[in-house]
């Protein structure tokens, strides 16, 4: 029963699609069964297990105190209280969890982190070191003047307008292009004034142009109808905050667009602008790119002085194993069979040319039907790599470094060779000394949710 509950829970929440006005929907999917998302597999927090148990206290005071700690840690705690959920026989402290759980996986999709904070005379390395702390995200500092010292005071401020509000004051710019979890500030003598909000999400403006046509042809003789068109095109990137890794994003929808002589920039409907569509290719990360057209009215016109839009953006809402093979090193050519895929893995072995990396060699076939009606779909082969994870028996993990052989054979099957190791080849943070030997090897499926986000660009000069 307990199993069914949870299950139910995250349902509700995993497959749904959040939308405004009921517009912008994904293509219709039938989703399987929904699986239970994934629970804590490393090692067991005491802190965080006492503070489990104690929301069955018979004391009122210490279950309310547990609950508020508890939401307090946030991603941190999350996977425990889902292992926890499951195990439970106390009912109070089953329903409690339930409560926290389901709205801290809301909370993930739908709200910022805020930053509360009131420093003075900080370096910038000590102030990103406090937003982090207090975010639980990894932030790179690599700017200069690291001995200035500044004030701030934030309350309850969302993320992203906390990091670039310190970013621009120390003279830095934020980048979140990278293919990690990680935000890194970097010394630069540019800024970026274009820049728009929305819950967990960024918008970037990073380029406009304009190409002017003028018609030649099939004039009328009372030279009433020769047309000049000037198009616009305005590019942008969408950043995540790490918790919300995006799988990709639909075709955005204007709202509207106005220049600052009150005349409309909105090109005319086309009903082939609002079917779903998908960009960054179902690769899980922070960064994508979009764009937008306009028609221009007025020459005279300098600005874009508002846009608003809406976009459909497909997050990773959860991962559920598909395949788990345990005492890895010892399997050889042996089929495993999950819910959505076949895994014939051929060996899990240490790298001969790297001591404390492992090549893992394997075949994976697609289970669920492809639709008939169109052509080899090659976004779940081309990020099957992204859903694999590789654990010593402590239930610390390796970094996956992607694949050095890439196959695709068609109808669903894929022959990779990928490579695991520490995370330190990449980043020099040492981790090597932390791994044993791999004791298991994981396939996730990953269970998606399509959130729409309003967005609004003003002040963008034209041209």
């Amino acid at each position: 029963m307990r199993a069914t509950a949870i299950t139910a829970v995250f349902g509700l929440l995993l497959f749904a699609t959040f939308a405004i006005g009921g517009k912008m929907k994904p293509p219709a999917i039938v989703p399987p069964p929904s699986p239970t998302p994934r629970v804590a597999e490393g090692p067991a927090d005491p802190a965080i297990e006492q503070l489990i148990t104690n929301l069955g206290s018979e004391d009122w005071r210490t279950r309310e105190k547990a609950g508020a700690e508890l939401a307090a840690l946030g991603e941190k705690a999350l996977p425990h209280m889902r292992k926890a959920l499951l195990a439970t026989e106390n009912p109070e402290v089953q329903r409690r969890l339930a409560v926290l759980v389901r709205k801290m996986d809301r909370d993930r999709l739908v709200e910022p982190k805020r930053v509360t904070l009131n420093t003075k005379d900080q370096t910038p390395k000590e102030l990103f070191d406090a937003i982090a702390k207090q975010t639980g995200y990894r932030i790179e500092f690599n700017g200069s003047g690291a001995e200035t010292k500044h004030s701030f005071e934030f309350n309850n401020t969302p993320f992203w307008q906390a990091v670039d509000t310190v970013a621009n004051a120390v003279g830095c710019n934020v980048y979140a292009e990278y293919d990690d979890d990680t935000i890194r500030v970097y010394n630069q003598d540019t800024i970026n004034p274009y820049i728009s909000y929305s819950g967990p999400f960024r918008f970037l403006a990073t380029n406009i142009n304009t190409n002017r046509s003028v018609q030649l042809s099939n004039i009328s003789r009372r030279g009433d109808n020769q047309r000049v068109y000037e198009y616009i095109n305005l590019s942008f990137q969408i950043q995540s905050e790490p918790k919300n890794p995006m799988l990709g994003v639909m075709v955005p929808e204007l709202l509207e667009a106005k220049d600052d002589l009150g005349g409309s920039l909105m090109p005319p409907q086309d009903r082939n602008n609002f079917r779903a569509n998908y960009y960054n290719g179902g690769f899980r990360g922070h960064n994508t790119y979009m764009n937008v057209n306009l028609v221009r009215g007025d020459r005279a016109a300098t600005t874009i002085k508002s846009l608003k839009g809406r976009v459909g953006i497909i997050l990773l809402a959860g991962t559920v194993n598909d395949i788990a093979v345990t005492d890895v090193l010892k399997v050889k050519k042996k089929t495993f069979t999950g819910r959505t895929v076949e895994m014939e893995l051929d060996s899990v072995t240490e790298d001969a040319n790297q001591k404390g990396a492992y090549v893992a060699t394997f075949t994976a076939k697609k289970l669920t039907p492809s639709d008939p009606n169109r052509n080899e779909d090659y976004t779940w082969s081309n990020t099957l790599w992204q859903r694999l994870e590789l654990f010593d028996a402590k239930g610390n993990k390796y970094f996956c470094y992607g694949p050095s052989v890439h196959n695709n054979n068609g109808l669903g099957t894929v022959q990779l060779t990928v490579q695991f190791g520490p995370d330190d080849r990449r980043t020099g943070r040492p981790g090597a000394a932390n791994l044993g030997p791999p004791a298991k090897f994981v396939l996730n499926e990953w269970l998606t949710t399509t959130q729409e986000v309003k967005f609004e660009f003003k002040d963008i000069p034209l041209p």
